[in-house]
């Protein structure tokens, strides 16, 4: 039986709340040994809902107690790989919130650095660590729709502004869509097929003023045997009433006013997955309902183990960064 690894979270922003729950259903793996955040009041408050050990206003005043053993890094996207790298060199094992970075280059100075230190280097592909969605791997592998054929990937919201001003920047988030919701699909999409795709088209707009980034995009790529995927994403559908609100997480306030959507064709059957919760095989539901424990667990207790055992987690850097040479291929499309 191994200890709980000692972590610490960095950032106590947008998304460090779901990484944060998450740590709570797993606290037989984790201890919540330090939070980071420059905000004292928030970083105070989530020290006292979350039961935190110890409160640092830099990163590197984390790195320095050795006490530590991993951070989870939960930083805007311009910023992941100087975090991971820094962390990396001062000895901790790291966990950094998708995508792993902006560009490629990054990611392979990333993953270059964790080779280096032999430290673990994970990438928070969240949206992997549902039930419906490890059953979905698990039955195309199992031969249970035959040889996979397609994927058709819908994401239809609306969002008038952005939960958070990075967002606004593209230098910053890397594009928009694209990096902040198409890193999921991306990231399954290459998991079904096994391998990258021979051809990537792209054609994206922005519609909104709000920000400079992608808002309506369109992706095709082609994959070997005549075989392709199609990724249609809008923050432009109104399916709402106008007072609707996003809740700065992924999702609207109602899972209703939201179209979250796959469908994977194979040879002799066809999956479909309706946002993360409820699967069906060839039109006859097979999972459904509320994911216990959440998602958010599932992946820092694959964190924890995979450094205890030491072995490459299923959303190692070495395998994520094929989703940021999808991604970097999309954008320069449409450039």
């Amino acid at each position: 039986m191994f200890s709980p690894l000692k972590l610490c979270v960095v950032g106590c922003g947008r998304v460090s709340g779901s990484h944060l729950d998450g740590i709570m259903e797993a606290t037989d793996k984790i201890e919540l040994a330090a939070l980071v955040s420059r905000n004292s009041e928030k970083a105070a408050s989530f020290q006292q809902k979350y039961g935190a050990g110890k409160i640092y206003s830099s990163l590197e005043y984390a790195l320095d107690d050795p006490e530590i053993e991993a951070v989870d890094l939960c930083l805007p996207n311009h910023l992941h790989m100087d975090a991971v790298i820094k962390s990396l060199r001062a000895g901790k094992h790291v966990l950094v919130e998708k995508p792993m970075a902006n560009t490629v280059a990054e990611c392979e100075a990333m993953n270059r650095a964790a080779r280096e230190t032999g430290k673990t280097l994970m990438v928070g592909q969240s949206r992997r660590f549902f039930d419906a969605v490890l059953k979905s791997q698990k039955i195309l592998d199992d031969g249970e729709i035959g040889d996979l054929v397609s994927i058709t990937a819908f994401l239809f919201a609306y969002l008038e502004s952005p939960p958070t001003d990075w967002w606004r920047e593209k230098d910053k988030a890397g594009g928009l869509m694209i990096p902040i919701w198409g890193s999921h699909i991306i990231d399954y999409i290459l998991w079904m097929f096994k391998e990258m795709p021979e051809r990537v088209h792209c054609e994206a707009c922005s519609v909104n003023s709000n920000w400079e980034g992608e808002d309506e995009t369109t992706i095709l790529l082609g994959f070997s045997g005549d075989r392709h995927a199609t990724i249609k994403m809008s923050w432009n559908t109104r399916l709402a009433p106008e007072e609707a609100e996003w809740d700065g997480k992924g999702k609207m306030l109602n899972s209703s006013d939201i179209i979250y959507e796959r469908y994977i064709q194979g040879t002799k059957g066809t999956l479909h997955l309706n946002d993360e919760t409820k699967l069906s095989k060839n039109g006859q539901v097979i999972l459904d309902g509320e994911q216990k424990p959440g998602n958010f667990a599932l992946q820092i207790i694959e964190f924890a183990d995979a450094i205890r055992e030491n072995r490459e987690p299923l959303t190692g850097g070495s395998r994520i960064i094929d989703v940021i040479r999808v991604q970097e291929a999309a954008l320069r499309a449409i450039t």
